[in-house]
């Protein structure tokens, strides 16, 4: 060892800080040469072992850009078609095109009280009343249609109905999760925030904008925003916050990922994708550029919205995705596939929030608008032109009308990013007015139906308008609004509606507590307090999601406990109670034009339909039900009770055609 470098054994001691340093640089003092070398061995193997490796990773191929999702987004021509007649706006065109290359033909218009209800409900989430039903049958105005879906975008509760879509897909809920669950007293201000931007048609850019980096425009209001990347489940009480911190950065970047991107992220946060063209580098590029937002956490301290920090984290790989894995520095910056070089050199990584915002948008990134315009189209027929709206990687089937995506995605740029003009495009088109059924009485329509389900049985090429069931949201308000309960104020902080005695044993203290005010009982769903650990009975039922996760498609499933809720709980019960009395009410009305006819059974049984499923009752249906309130066995109000009940639990109640 005597003929060991001496000037590297002191560069080495002096440059490095570790205990067997100090040792060396002791020794190398007191001229212990040989002992100083041996340990400046062990300081270089130190050393090679914490040198940050390279990182690799695949390259992204021509291959890799092909594919559908990440090629150039353009406006298509709109196909020609040979039903000239039967287009009302572009969307027909692209559906049409596609029919007629299958041979087949759409379903005629469906009825008006068909079109209202579809409309009302996909739009507010509500009925249409009584009143609503005779004013658009009785408007023959060539524009009566149009006038309509203006009046229902303008109204209110479209926000209440839409920022139910979105709170899905941000996971938003008033509490932790995990086992303490603990409440979130701020959060129903990001609900309040969603809301109002819906009803305010804000920019879809500038709505996803404030959701990434509000906390830097200096509006408190814009700050709230950025609960979206904060919604997710926490661990504030754990021993590791570190740990803690760590899984809610990854999570962050899966939910911005699949929310915004429509890729499936969170499969490379502990090696690169299996399938997809994402690195796991990938994934840490895109979470760094929220590492300077995320402070360092402390226990039993909530964090609820991005903040700017002083001392950011620097971002990093971390091999297998954990904790102690921390490898390599790297630059923040989108997915490579989404983005080509040029962009991500150009990358602002000082300012990274701002830039990826302003990336989102850009002309060179194709994927925010096909996933947005795709989610739209989603909720108004019930599936996605796509077959999964949060995953557009090569697993995924692709869009079953590919040029039509792109021409909604492209108006929606053209259009400055409003949701609004993008609905009204869509509702006013033939394909969304058309029938869902036809009655074999129509013999054409009937044989162009069986056609189609026969073809078609998945409804893929929209020959003829979906059949959806309604979420337990808009069930529970359809039942307050139908039965005359429904309190329509509106925002504020969540309410409690009263749980059953067995439910709440299952709670900790103080979990749920009714609100005081029974008004808050009957308020619209949105504005049910969202607990993470306990969806309300009539949400669990039928499929709300559980907040651990961005949902963009709920579960549907049938179920006993689905017609339970529907034949036995109090929330249905009460509402049958109510309507009935309502019902009564009417009938017994004085000063009424048709005050003598109301008091009829059958015009009672006329206004039951007419307010509950939004329709006249047919004559096989009328005939039955108006022997069954003049059962004289039993009091009328008792007869109109149990009619109440079994319309209520109708399948037409339920679904909307």
């Amino acid at each position: 060892m005597s003929g060991f470098p001496i000037n590297l054994v002191a560069t080495v001691a002096r440059r490095w800080t570790s205990p067997v340093a100090t040792v060396a640089r002791r020794w190398t003092r007191v001229g212990f040469h040989a002992l100083a070398s041996v340990a400046t061995i062990f300081l270089i193997a130190q050393l090679a072992l914490a040198a940050e490796p390279e990182i690799t990773e695949p390259e992204i191929t021509d291959f890799d850009r092909e594919h559908w999702a990440f090629t150039p987004l353009q406006q298509p021509a709109v196909p020609m078609v040979q039903a000239k007649h039967w287009p009302q706006t572009p969307v027909d065109h692209f559906v049409l095109h596609q029919l007629e290359q299958l041979q087949r033909s759409p379903l005629p218009p469906a009825s008006r009280t068909a079109l209202l209800r579809r409309v009302k409900f996909d739009l507010l989430g509500l009925p249409p009343t009584p009143e609503e039903i005779r004013e658009f049958q009785q408007d023959r105005s060539p524009d009566a249609y149009r006038r309509l879906v203006d009046r229902l975008l303008a109204s209110p509760a479209y926000g209440e109905r839409w920022a139910q879509h979105w709170l899905d897909l941000a996971r938003f809920a008033e509490t932790d999760g995990f086992e303490h669950d603990r409440v979130r007293k701020q959060a129903w201000q990001y609900r309040q925030w969603v809301l109002e931007a819906f009803n305010q048609d804000m920019p879809y850019d500038r709505f996803v904008r404030l959701q990434l980096a509000g906390d830097l425009t200096g509006d408190q209001q814009d700050a709230i925003a950025t609960m979206f990347c904060m919604a997710g489940p926490d661990m504030p009480d754990i021993n590791e916050q570190d740990l803690r911190r760590h899984d809610k950065m990854n999570e962050l970047t899966s939910t911005v990922g699949a929310a915004l991107l429509g890729l499936q992220m969170h499969c490379a946060q502990c090696h690169d994708h299996k399938y997809d063209a994402i690195s796991q580098a990938d994934f840490y590029r895109l979470r760094g550029i929220f590492e300077a937002a995320v402070p360092v956490m402390r226990r039993d301290q909530p964090v609820l919205r991005l903040v700017a920090q002083a001392k950011p984290v620097k971002p990093r790989l971390y091999a297998r995705g954990e904790l102690h894995g921390a490898g390599p520095e790297l630059l923040p910056a989108p997915p490579r596939i989404a983005c080509d070089t040029d962009a991500q050199v150009a990358f602002d990584v000082e300012h990274p929030r701002p830039a990826f915002a302003k990336w989102l948008f850009g002309e060179q990134n194709p994927l925010t608008a096909r996933v947005i315009a795709n989610r739209i189209w989603q909720h108004h027929f019930g599936r996605s032109l796509s077959e999964n709206p949060s995953d557009f990687g090569v697993i995924a089937a692709g869009p079953s009308h590919p040029q039509l995506l792109d021409w909604l995605a492209t108006e929606l740029r053209r259009g400055d990013w409003s949701l609004k003009r993008l609905h009204r495009v869509i509702l006013l088109s033939a394909a969304y007015q058309q029938a869902s059924y036809a009655e074999p009485r129509d013999d054409t329509a009937h044989r162009l139906y069986v056609t189609s389900v026969e073809a078609d049985p998945g409804n893929r090429w929209l020959g003829r308008f979906p059949r959806k069931r309604l979420e337990g949201e808009t069930i529970r308000d359809a039942l307050l609004a139908v039965s005359g309960q429904l309190d329509r104020r509106s925002g504020g902080p969540s309410v409690m509606p009263p749980l059953p005695p067995e439910l709440l044993k299952t709670l900790l203290k103080g979990h749920w507590k009714a609100s005081e005010n029974p008004a808050d009982h009957v308020r619209r769903s949105i504005y049910v307090f969202a607990r993470r650990n306990l969806r309300y009975p009539i949400f669990d039922a039928f499929d709300r999601p559980d907040a651990g996760a961005s949902c963009a498609v709920r579960h549907r499933s049938t179920t006993a406990i689905q017609s339970l809720q529907m034949l036995n709980s109090r929330l249905a019960f009460d509402a049958a109670q109510a309507l009935r009395d309502r019902l009564l009410q009417s009938s017994a009305a004085v000063g009424e034009p048709d005050a003598e006819a109301a008091k009829d059974d059958q015009a009672v049984v006329r206004q039951l339909f007419l307010t509950a499923l939004g329709r006249e009752p047919a004559e096989e249906e009328l005939l039955p039900a108006t022997a069954q309130l003049a059962d004289a066995s039993r009091e009328r109000s008792e007869n109109l009770l149990v009619l109440c009940v079994a319309v209520l639990n109708s399948s037409e109640f339920l679904y909307v055609d």
